[in-house]
Order: structure tokens, then sequence, then C-alpha cells
């Protein structure tokens, strides 16, 4: 739910603030190359190809929802129909959430691992896991782009009605998908892979596809 709140106001900033525009669309650009470097720098035997293939291309995806935060400065969004609008904010909000919530992941493990017994598993461990955060959050960012973009909740500069009623949808659908990803991520937590016994005590969830 916060996730999906952060999203709704990173979206309103980047089509309101030259600033804020500016910034995320250096963020992304720079998250965006980063994702296809490492997975054009991994070994070729791990993690497997499809993996890698599918990181490179949504570090690609990244790239391009960069370069629309500097577009949408351009005045895109006051010359487009919302039906021109929704495929950008469909992208925008696809590559936030899945940032956002790829890095709290990355957090979490990392905190998981520092405070943790040795014994501990990390929260996000397995292939399986990581598949299905990317997925929903995917899903999650893909949903909250297209209400923005439907509801013209770019257009609201007081933040009053089209904000408030995007909200209103959107953060009720980030805590059925957030419910959804902790239940089924804890149920595969414990659940035996074949790198199981190697990568027991790894955070980095590029190690572990």
């Amino acid at each position: 739910m916060l996730v999906s709140f952060m999203v709704i106001c990173s979206l309103i900033e980047i089509s309101l603030s030259f600033f804020e525009a500016v910034m995320f669309g250096i963020v992304l650009a720079f998250v965006g190359g980063f994702m296809i470097w490492r997975a054009a720098a991994m070994a070729e035997d791990q993690p497997r190809t499809v993996f890698r293939i599918m990181m490179g291309a949504f570090g690609v995806a990244v790239c391009i929802a960069g370069m629309f935060c500097f577009g949408l400065q351009e005045g895109w969004q006051k010359s487009m129909t919302p039906g021109e609008k929704v495929p950008i904010y469909f992208l925008l909000g696809t590559t936030l959430s899945f940032s956002v919530i790829f890095g709290f992941g990355e957090i979490v493990n990392m905190c998981v691992a520092h405070f943790a017994s040795d014994e501990a598993r990390p929260v996000f461990n397995s292939s399986k896991q990581i598949l299905t955060l990317v997925i929903l959050a995917s899903i999650m960012g893909a949903i909250e782009g297209l209400v923005f973009g439907t509801l013209d909740a770019e257009d609201d500069t007081y933040l009053r009605d089209q904000f408030q009623e995007t909200n209103q949808v959107c953060i009720p659908i980030g805590g059925v998908i957030g419910a959804i990803l902790g239940l089924l991520n804890e149920s595969m937590r414990y659940q035996p892979e074949q790198n199981d016994s190697t990568g027991k005590n790894r955070t980095d969830p590029y190690q572990t596809i």
C-alpha cells in the first residue's frame, strides 16, 4: 500500500515538476543501464539465460521510462489525449513499482542477513520467489499507471479530485497484491531448490536464479 502511494506521488511529481522529472529520469536511466550491464556481465552458466534476457529487456524498458520523464516536461501530456498518455504512464508505473519493490526486497534481505541467525533463510531466497516478486510488482505498477493515465490525474494540480480518486483505487489494490505476494513468498521460502545447499545465505537475488 505504501509503494502504491509512492508510485502515484512519483507520477504526479514527474508530470508537474521539472526538477523531479529530471531526477526520476536520471535515476531510471541509471537503474536501467545497470540492469542491462548486470545481465550482460553475468556468467553464462548462472543465472539462467532466460532470466538474463528478461532482466536485460526490463532494463531497456526502465531506460525508456526514464526518457519519457524528460519528454513529459516538454508538454507531451498537455497535447496528448488520455488514450495516448495511458501507455506512457503504464510503462512509468510498471518500472517505478518494480524498481521500488525490488529495492525494498534487497533491503529486507540484507537486514535479515545482518540481524537474524545464521540458520535463518533470506526473505527472498529462491528463483521462484524473485520471479513472483517481479511479476506481481509489475502487475501492480501497470494497474497504477493505467488508472493514473485514464483518470488524467496528472492534470490535478491541487491534488484533490483525480489524485484522491486514483489513490482510492490503487492503494487497496496495492494492499491486496502485497498480501498475495507475502503469502506466496512465505509458502515458497522453505521449499528446497537445486542450489539450496550452496545458496542458503545469499542475499543477492541475481545469484539465486
